[in-house]
């Protein structure tokens, strides 16, 4: 019997890829295995209802061509079910495909379609949205809003925009709870990691898993300008954890208090938060093809 599986093309997803991505479904999906659809999301928000109504269906899989953020938008839709989440990634960084060893190649990352392994990974809540990679607050989630206002999309416009905006950036303090134990804490940003890093693999938690049942929590501190090659050198390298810079807490359970209203990076994209965020894990709770 053929498995159900709808596919859900962003047509505004970062880097223009998807004329590409449909030439490579059309020649490289296994038409045996699958029964399939390509739909299209049109707006903010589409892709979450387009992976309900999958699941109401009892669709197997939803396969997204796009980048985090689409992959975010449709998990939202997915968490909880027997649904699985598959991803062909056309993103401006592709950070959880990164983590999940998906293949950039456009038909290599179909035939992962075709191979369905299928695992339950990690999901994590902040206040009411969910992630599937990572979190962060102050500096990346500042660059994050600065980005969703630019003209221009893909790695050298965000490249750009960091640089700019860095110098006049500064360390912010923060009152944390940790699984109950409560510090104040000065950071350039702080990142809850499910997945280990932000994309174009830019590893900021070397040591995550997404089926853990914890979050790596890292405190970031900012470099001097001297020692930005260095950083950016351990961090290609998988090494950033070693660093005086990155310091690395396990949680299941996370609270921020802050004085006022904030944005954060929620899989690439800015969300404004309230003054108190509440991070939880939730274990298990999205299965994925890898």
């Amino acid at each position: 019997m053929k498995k159900k599986i709808r596919i859900i093309i962003n047509p505004i997803s970062g880097t223009n890829k998807q004329i590409k991505a449909e030439k490579a479904i059309e020649a490289n999906l296994n038409t045996e295995m699958f029964d399939s659809e390509i739909v299209y999301s049109n707006k903010k928000g589409h892709l979450t209802t387009l992976a309900k109504d999958a699941v109401e269906k009892n669709y197997d899989a939803v396969i997204v061509v796009g980048g985090d953020g689409s992959i975010n938008e449709a998990a939202q839709g997915l968490i909880g079910s027997k649904t699985s989440l598959g991803i062909i990634p056309i993103g401006s960084g592709n950070g959880f495909a990164r983590h999940l060893n998906i293949p950039m190649s456009l038909p290599n990352a179909v035939e992962r379609i075709n191979q369905f392994r299928i695992k339950s990974v990690d999901t994590v809540k902040v206040n009411e949205q969910s992630f599937v990679s990572i979190s962060g607050l102050g500096f990346d989630a500042h660059i994050a809003e600065k980005f969703s206002l630019a003209k221009g999309r893909g790695l050298w416009n965000y490249t750009k925009i960091s640089i700019r905006e860095f110098f006049s950036y500064s360390e912010k303090e923060y009152t944390i709870s940790i699984d109950e134990t409560t510090f104040e804490k000065k950071a350039f940003m702080i990142v809850s990691a499910n997945a280990n890093q932000f994309g174009n693999n830019f590893v900021i938690a070397p040591q995550a898993k997404i089926d853990d049942g914890q979050l790596d929590v890292c405190f970031v501190s900012k470099p001097e300008l001297l020692q930005i090659p260095y950083v950016l050198f351990k961090i290609l390298k998988k090494e950033i954890d070693q660093t005086k810079f990155v310091q690395i807490k396990k949680a299941k359970k996370i609270k921020i208090e802050l004085n006022d209203k904030v944005f954060m990076n929620i899989d690439g994209e800015a969300i404004q938060q309230s003054k108190i965020i509440n991070i939880a894990i939730n274990p298990l709770s999205l299965s994925v093809i890898y």
